[in-house]
Formats: structure tokens, C-alpha cells, sequence
């Protein structure tokens, strides 16, 4: 019974929530909508869920760097850090939350996020430009003919998107623009419809009892 209740609970909530998106009247026999079970009923239980996915991140996250700490690994110092700036933030915003009317705590808390998270974060993806950059290298050798398009069409983006490609040439900015919205907009739609069926389908044997990956099952 341990795993055919929570199958049990999964598709009774999934039903509910699928039916919700197609159905607008009374459930026969009640004064109730399923839109007002979902709005008053199970949302408010998505937060809750939430909240203790992200208390029991925060434990586990703690419990793995601690332990690099305590065994001296390789980069504990980073992990030290990174174990003192969650507490820190995390108490802080806490007081922050629980004392709404103070302005100087709030002022304290918006410094270190403004002025310290917010450069720091920025650097991180100033950096990734250098890998990004050396993969494009990688991908964009001429090794075959889905490499020579590639190269070609990223060239004519760069080139449309920079005011010297209209300077050297006026029909680059259109081509730009065309590739943009046709050629990778098309290959756009098509991966999202893709990963919609697959999720769709992923869904249907949760709610059918067939995945059972979450229960710890295989």
C-alpha cells in the first residue's frame, strides 16, 4: 500500500487538474467547480510541496559541502563560502519578511544583493561568453555540410545584428531578420511540440501508474 496510495493520489490530483483546463460547470451533485477545488484546495498545497523540496535542498546541500569541509577535499574553501552566504541570505531574508515596516534592514539586504550577488552573478555569464565562444569554434569547423550551414548562417546573424554587416552590405540585416523568424523559429516550434508530446506522454504514465520513477521504483 505504500506505493498504491501515492499512485492512487497522483492520478485522483492529475485528473482534477487536467479537467479543470475543459470543464466550466458544477460537479453533478455538488455546488462545487473543479476550478474552485484547484484554486482553494490543491494550489495553496503546490506552495507547501515547494517549500519543503526547498528545505530539503538546503539540508542536502548542506550536508554534502559540510562534509567537503570536515574531510578538507579539494575547494572546501568555496564551499564554506558558499555554505555561509545561504545562511546568511537566508536568515536575512527571513527578518527581512518578518519585519516588513524596517527600511534599514531591508536597505541592508538590498546592498549585499545589488552590490555583491548581482556583479558576482554577472561576471559568472561575462565568463561563460569565453566557453560559449570556444565551442561555436568547435561546432563551427567545416567538417560537413550541417557544419558549413551552421557557420554560414551564424556569420549572416552576427553580421545582420552588427552595424558594420549593414555597412558592408544593406541586405544583411534582412537576412537577418528572415533567418530569425522562419528557418530557426520553425526548428524552435518544432523542438517545443517535441518536448510537449514527450512530456504529455511522460505525464500519462505517471498518471497511469506505469512510471513509477518517483516512488523510488524502477
Amino acid at each position: 500500500m505504500r506505493r498504491e496510495i501515492p499512485i492512487i493520489i497522483t492520478f485522483v490530483v492529475g485528473i482534477i487538474f487536467v479537467l479543470n483546463q475543459v470543464t466550466t460547470g458544477n460537479i453533478p451533485g455538488t455546488a462545487w467547480t473543479l476550478r474552485e477545488i484547484v484554486r482553494s484546495g490543491l494550489s495553496p498545497w503546490t506552495i507547501i510541496v515547494a517549500a519543503f523540496a526547498l528545505g530539503l535542498a538546503s539540508v542536502n546541500l548542506l550536508r554534502i559541502h559540510g562534509n567537503i569541509i570536515s574531510r578538507k577535499r579539494t575547494g572546501w574553501v568555496y564551499s564554506a563560502i558558499l555554505i555561509v552566504t545561504m545562511v546568511f541570505f537566508g536568515i536575512t531574508r527571513t527578518m527581512v519578511e518578518l519585519n516588513p515596516a524596517n527600511r534599514e534592514l531591508a536597505a541592508f539586504y538590498g546592498n549585499f544583493f545589488n552590490f555583491l550577488y548581482a556583479p558576482l552573478a554577472g561576471t559568472m555569464f561575462a565568463l561563460l561568453a569565453f566557453y560559449i565562444a570556444s565551442a561555436a569554434y568547435r561546432a563551427f569547423r567545416l567538417r560537413s555540410l550541417e557544419a558549413t550551414i551552421l557557420l554560414v548562417a551564424a556569420v549572416i546573424v552576427m553580421l545582420g545584428a552588427a552595424p558594420a554587416g549593414a555597412l558592408m552590405w544593406d541586405y544583411f540585416p534582412s537576412l537577418q531578420r528572415w533567418l530569425l523568424s522562419v528557418p530557426s523559429l520553425a526548428g524552435q516550434r518544432a523542438i517545443i511540440i517535441g518536448a510537449a508530446l514527450g512530456g504529455f506522454a511522460t505525464s500519462l504514465r505517471i498518471l497511469l501508474g506505469l512510471e513509477r520513477g518517483h516512488l523510488g521504483g524502477e
